[in-house]
């Protein structure tokens, strides 16, 4: 197995207790400190990429596949590799600026984050996390594009069952929705749970189904801890585009969020994405109510640009991310 896996698979057995167990917050400081020999120390790379006609130096120090969505969301695919540079110790931001790039970005541990801040650094999460007042969800003035979601949804005449969770249940339920509608939204980086971690949910959640002319369109599994509501899973039959342009996706969100408010829940969280504002699921999320939090699991990625190479501006205009400043997150760039 690979670091990145080895990595994703630890990652993995956390994420059901600290959201669910009372001890939540020794979970995270145990995957704290299991996670920072990994990120104490980092591979440097070199990059080149174009940016309106200049030529953009780019120094990411970590693993390669921590720094794919940035490069790719940044310059549109088309960062170059240019080499391994070597392998540093990643204590202070000092080692990495000034450099002889125009973009340093360096994966960090949460415990370092305070001092790459302190000295001029953006502090970006990997992912963020989902999150809405139960009460206040769907908003009470809709935008265009969600009164068009519900109408589909009415129109569409969806319907929730919550069946008995039997192997075959579960079984459909991540093979038939899970499993094809990642790979379908995100192709080869999409995340496939673990039959570990399926098995936590089948322990731990209750699944649900949404219908649509007595099929099963789409499903979700959610897990309670208190008064909050989180949905761990989610999928559409197949990963069929159809489906969830007809609305199968958005009634998998409208009738679990009216399931939580049904079962006295005040919370809801409806999973991860990228950092970056324009990241298409999170502005669907958005729109039904929800604001984006810091994973507590998530990598963080500290980034320095140079104020003085407009074109890398203008990249980081086009696509704004979410960096931690004062305890919140806030859009970068301001």
């Amino acid at each position: 197995m690979s670091l990145d896996g080895l990595v994703a698979t630890v990652g993995e057995r956390f994420l059901v207790p600290t959201r669910t167990s009372r001890l939540a917050s020794l979970w995270i400081a145990a995957y704290g400190a299991l996670a920072f020999p990994y990120v104490s120390a980092g591979t440097a790379r070199r990059y080149r990429a174009s940016v309106q006609g200049t030529e953009v130096r780019v120094l990411c120090v970590g693993r390669e596949g921590t720094f794919r969505t940035l490069l790719t969301r940044l310059f549109i695919g088309r960062a170059q590799l240019e080499g391994v540079v070597g392998r540093y110790l990643v204590w202070t931001p000092r080692r990495f600026w000034p450099a002889e790039a125009d973009l340093v970005a360096v994966a960090i541990h949460p415990w370092l984050s305070a001092r790459f801040r302190a000295a001029g650094w953006s502090v970006c999460p990997e992912v963020v996390r989902w999150q809405g007042e139960l009460s206040r969800m769907p908003p009470a003035k809709p935008s265009k594009s969600l009164a068009s979601e519900r109408g589909r949804i009415a129109k569409g005449g969806y319907a929730l069952e919550e069946p008995g969770g039997s192997k075959h249940d579960w079984e459909q339920f991540k093979q038939g929705m899970v499993v094809p509608y990642a790979t379908q939204r995100f192709g080869d980086e999409a995340w496939i749970p673990s039959r570990g971690y399926l098995r936590a949910l089948q322990r731990n959640g209750a699944l649900l189904f949404v219908r649509k002319d007595g099929e099963r369109v789409a499903g979700a599994c959610v897990l309670r801890s208190g008064t909050e509501a989180w949905v761990a899973a989610l999928g559409v039959r197949d990963g069929d585009v159809a489906l969830m342009r007809s609305g199968a996706l958005a009634a998998a969100y409208a009738l679990t969020i009216d399931w939580a408010k049904a079962s006295g829940m005040v919370r809801i969280d409806f999973g991860r994405t990228s950092s970056f504002q324009l990241d298409g699921i999170g502005r669907f999320k958005r729109k039904w109510g929800m604001s984006p939090v810091r994973d507590p699991l998530s990598r963080l990625i500290a980034i320095k640009v140079d104020p003085g190479q407009p074109a890398l501006r203008h990249a980081l205009e086009r696509e704004p991310f979410l960096a931690e400043v004062d305890g919140a997150l806030r859009g970068l760039p301001r």
